[in-house]
C-alpha cells in the first residue's frame, strides 16, 4: 500500500513500495474500538446498554529509508523528521480516502543498517473516520451549465447555454458507513425571504429568518464540533442569529436523502448547494 502524509505547512511525503521511503507495515486502518457504556442494577443479570461511541484511531507506520550512501540516508532522516513534525497537524491519504491525524511519536529510527535505517511512526486520529479526499457537491437548485467546447451552433435552432433545475426535491446519496455533516449553501440571485431546506423523510429542516440580498451567500455548516452560520455580506459575518430556533443541523443519513428547498418569497431567485464528504470505518 502507498500512503501520503500532508502536514499543515503543505509539506508532503509518500511512503510506499519504492525508494527512498519503503513502507514495510501499516496497522490501525481497519478495526476501531467501540466503547460501550452500560448500567447494572443490583441483582440484575447482565446489564442495560446506555450508549456507545468509537474510540480514537491509532495508526502505526513502519518502514525503511533506502539510500545509496550514509550521507543520503542522513538527509532523508532529516526530511522525515521535518515533515512528521509533532507541532503540526496532518492528514494521511490512502488513494481517494484520507484521515486527519496528529503525530503521537516522531519518527523513531533504528540504525541497524546505516544506508537503510528502519523507522517507526505513531499517529493519533481523534476522529476514527476516513473521509473522501474530494468534497462532493450536489446542486439542489440553480443553473446547470450546458456549454462546452468543441462548439457548433446550429443556425436553425441555436443552443441552450444552461438550464435551471426545476425539481424542488433532490436525492443526495451518502455512500459512507455513517451519517455525516455537510455544508449547505444558500445563494440569492435576487431578494429571497426566509429560505428553507427540509429533509422530506425525517421532517428536520434548516430555515433562515432573514431577507437575503442579491448576491448574498449564507453557508450553514453542520459538522460535529464545527457548527456555524456565515453570511458573505461584509466580507463574512456571523449569521447564527438568523437561524430559526426550531432548525436542526441536518446530517446526511447513510443512503439516499431526499431534500426539498423552499422560500417564503421569490423562490426562483434561490440557489442551494450541498457539500459533504462521506465517512468510512476503514480502508
Amino acid at each position: 500500500m502507498e500512503v501520503k502524509y500532508l502536514n499543515d505547512k503543505e509539506d508532503s511525503i509518500t511512503l510506499g513500495q519504492g525508494r527512498p521511503f519503503f513502507l514495510t507495515a501499516i496497522d490501525g486502518t481497519s478495526a476501531v474500538k467501540h466503547i460501550i457504556s452500560t448500567f447494572k442494577a443490583p441483582n440484575q443479570d447482565g446489564a442495560v446498554f446506555v450508549s456507545g461511541s468509537l474510540d480514537m484511531r491509532n495508526i502505526i507506520l513502519e518502514g525503511r529509508i533506502v539510500a545509496d550512501a550514509i550521507e543520503e540516508a542522513y538527509d532523508l532522516r532529516k526530511k522525515l523528521l521535518n515533515i512528521f513534525n509533532p507541532k503540526y497537524k496532518g492528514r494521511l491519504i490512502f488513494k481517494d480516502l484520507s484521515i486527519p491525524c496528529l503525530v503521537e511519536e516522531a519518527p523513531v529510527f533504528k540504525a541497524d543498517i546505516h544506508r537503510a535505517p528502519a523507522f517507526f511512526i505513531s499517529l493519533i486520529c481523534t476522529s476514527p473516520y476516513f473521509e473522501t479526499v474530494e468534497e462532493i457537491k450536489t446542486l439542489l437548485a440553480g443553473w446547470h451549465p450546458n456549454f462546452s467546447f468543441e462548439l457548433e451552433i446550429p443556425m436553425e435552432t441555436g443552443i441552450e447555454l444552461g438550464y435551471r433545475e426545476e425539481s424542488l426535491i433532490i436525492a443526495v446519496r451518502n455512500t459512507g458507513n455513517v451519517p455525516c455533516g455537510a455544508t449547505f449553501e444558500f445563494i440569492a440571485q435576487g431578494v429571497v425571504e426566509d429560505p428553507l431546506l427540509i429533509d422530506v423523510v425525517s421532517g428536520k429542516f434548516i430555515k433562515l429568518k432573514r431577507a437575503m440580498q442579491p448576491g448574498e451567500i449564507v453557508t450553514v455548516t453542520t459538522h460535529f464540533a464545527n457548527k456555524k452560520v456565515v453570511s458573505s455580506l461584509g466580507g463574512g459575518t456571523n449569521a447564527f442569529a438568523s437561524l430559526d430556533q426550531e432548525s436542526d443541523f441536518l446530517q446526511l443519513a447513510v443512503g439516499t436523502n431526499l431534500l426539498r428547498y423552499d422560500a417564503k418569497t421569490n423562490l426562483n431567485n434561490l440557489e442551494v448547494n450541498v457539500y459533504f464528504r462521506p465517512l468510512y470505518l476503514g480502508v
